[in-house]
């Protein structure tokens, strides 16, 4: 009997076995970044299938309507232009693919003629990981696309790089899972109509928090900033002279809401506050948002020193965050 028992258990070992991978399938960061220094989660998915509440998977309001995907940004233009990679998330093979649409900074009349063409996505990758389980790669730069349709890759592979092509207002990949017949929240594991404040499976290798901001640059000038060209990549000086027009410090963040508190703050060499200023936001915003404080110098001449610029930002429901950034002034 002993032995009768050691070969069934022996046989049954020879059996295949459905891979835990497959019923609880794993990506991972598709992004040659560091999350959060370099790169920010802007917009989750929207899983309120009610057409005038976007909710993400924790039931707050970073995302917007009817979005079936997480969107991953850049600082700006120039660092797409240097080039940051976009990664197979799982082993898979390309399924479709688009290249060919351009990057430029576009019209309202061009983003409606790109959506009237159902071209959303731009430049854009399908990878087909078996039994459903799909991944989508939008808005990639274009000529940087470096699969072409039936290659096989494997997780890690560079596919192509992070661009603005499509319905992109700014440099982002827009990443998306198909998986049990639908979009599908990396974040919980559930589809985008089953509700926000539920949780199936976390879908990431490595544990990606959520994260309710995204403040993700800052500066100094000596006149009001022009944020078109930063924007569109202008290098942040780290020391400036100890006269000019007026002495500002501004910073940058994703997918302000209505409501949230925004406190600006300059201190000088000494520590003492220059110049502050704070506001409530009056509207909800999915573009980069920038603000700024500080004061004319009116002929006065600044003391030289370390200024320290602080934006902290106040969201109801959530702790609040400060960044600092600094500047030497000689």
């Amino acid at each position: 009997m002993k032995n009768f028992l050691l070969i069934i258990i022996f046989v049954l070992s020879l059996l295949p076995v459905k891979a835990d991978a497959q019923n609880k399938p794993q990506f991972a960061f598709p992004i040659e970044c560091e999350l959060g220094k370099d790169c920010w989660t802007v917009s989750y998915v929207d899983v309120d299938s009610h057409p005038k509440n976007a909710r993400d998977y924790t039931c707050a309001s970073k995302t917007h309507e009817g979005h079936k995907g997480t969107d991953f940004a850049i600082r700006s233009r120039i660092e797409m232009a240097n080039g940051v990679n976009v990664t197979a998330a799982r082993d898979g093979k390309v399924l479709r693919m688009r290249n060919g649409e351009n990057d430029t900074q576009k019209t309202e009349a061009e983003y409606e003629k790109i959506r009237s063409e159902n071209k959303d996505c731009g430049n854009g990758i399908v990878l087909d990981h078996s039994n459903g389980l799909q991944s989508y790669y939008c808005h990639l730069k274009e000529d940087s696309i470096k699969v072409a349709i039936g290659d096989e890759v494997k997780k890690g592979d560079v596919i192509a790089q992070i661009g603005q092509s499509g319905f992109a207002e700014f440099p982002h990949l827009h990443f998306t899972v198909i998986w049990e017949g639908g979009q599908v929240d990396p974040f919980s594991g559930q589809l985008t109509d089953d509700g926000c404040g539920k949780f199936k499976d976390n879908l990431w290798e490595s544990d990606l928090p959520y994260d309710p901001y995204a403040i993700f640059d800052g500066g100094f000038e000596l006149s009001v900033p022009d944020f078109k060209a930063i924007e569109k990549g202008k290098i942040h000086p780290k020391t400036l002279n100890t006269t000019g027009e007026a002495f500002v410090y501004w910073a940058a963040f994703y997918q302000a809401n209505k409501g949230d508190i925004i406190t600006l703050t300059i201190r000088d060499p000494n520590g003492n506050i220059w110049a502050e200023r704070k506001q409530t936001l009056e509207k909800s915003r999915k573009r980069p948002s920038y603000y700024y404080t500080g004061r004319k110098l009116n002929g006065r001449v600044l003391k030289p020193g370390t200024y320290t610029g602080t934006i902290k930002y106040e969201k109801k429901g959530h702790p609040s965050k400060s960044v600092t950034y600094h500047v030497n002034v000689k």
